[in-house]
């Protein structure tokens, strides 16, 4: 039911929407990222989504962490890059964060299949090609990039 409810929410988004603007976050705890496989799509993906109306990038940051992940941050997150991506003549606007977790323990949400910790070096092999990119722009392994 939650996979039927996405394609159908993307697919009225994706025709009426010239632009969008969302928000990703690499959330970190020690020297592991927090990945998630959504029920909607295959691999591995860092925590975001949309900017709603009337939110500001870091509200719908905080949202989409307690959405997919439920949980929050023990300090503010940090601005990492903002990326743009042209998808199916739409203008996408994606704005990175690094976060810190807090003590709590993630918990799965509807629309996440699963979730796991993964040290920075032995990411999965289904990781997305843009969630391997960011990581290894994070870890300063290759340039930082405009474009998603």
């Amino acid at each position: 039911m939650m996979r039927f409810y996405h394609v159908i929410k993307n697919a009225i988004f994706y025709l009426l929407a010239k632009r969008t603007i969302g928000v990703r976050a690499l959330l970190l705890h020690e020297d592991k990222i927090l990945l998630v496989k959504h029920t909607y799509q295959k691999g591995w993906y860092t925590i975001g989504g949309s900017i709603e109306p009337g939110e500001t990038p870091y509200q719908a940051l905080i949202r989409e962490l307690q959405e997919e992940v439920g949980v929050t941050l023990s300090c503010r997150p940090k601005l990492f890059s903002v990326y743009y991506s042209c998808h199916e003549k739409r203008d996408d606007y994606i704005i990175f964060y690094i976060c810190q977790l807090g003590q709590q323990e993630p918990v799965v949400s509807a629309e996440i299949a699963e979730q796991q910790w993964f040290y920075l070096q032995q990411l999965p092999v289904d990781i997305s090609p843009a969630t391997k990119r960011r990581v290894e722009e994070y870890q300063g392994r290759v340039m930082i990039s405009e474009y998603w």
